[in-house]
Order: structure tokens, then sequence, then C-alpha cells
């Protein structure tokens, strides 16, 4: 009889441990999901802000390409 209730003090204690180690685990790759949507967000920011700098100055550019034309034009037509 001891060694029944022995052995069933060493099954629940086995369930509780490794009850803990799943919400440890449940608790680490919850984390880690929350880490690398953060960083997905940081990236996205980032390029976003690329993208608006890239299409700035692709704007200056086609500004500077017309103005120089302009003045290419103007030059052309004088001589």
């Amino acid at each position: 009889m001891m060694m029944v209730n022995t052995v069933k003090l060493k099954e629940e204690f086995d369930y509780e441990s490794l009850c803990r180690k799943l919400e440890q685990q449940v608790d680490y790759l919850t984390a880690e999901i929350e880490r690398q949507n953060k960083q997905r967000e940081d990236d996205k920011e980032k390029m976003e802000r690329k993208i608006n700098e890239c299409q700035n100055s692709f704007i200056e550019a086609e500004r500077n390409l017309a103005a120089r034309s302009e003045v290419f034009c103007t030059k052309s037509s004088i001589i």
C-alpha cells in the first residue's frame, strides 16, 4: 500500500513539474513572439521612413532636372 502511494505521489509531482515547465515554455514563447512583433513593427517604420526619404530625394532630383533642362533649352534657343 505504501508503494502505491509513493508511486502516486511521484506521478503527481511529475505532472506538476511538467506543468511548470510548460508554463515556462509558454511564457518564453509568448515573450519571443512579442519581441519579434515589436522588431517587425520597428523594421516597418524604418522602411517607411526610408521610402519617404527616397521619394523626397526623387522629387527633388526631378525638380533639379526640370530646372536644368529649362536652363539648357533657354541657352540653346539664344544661340
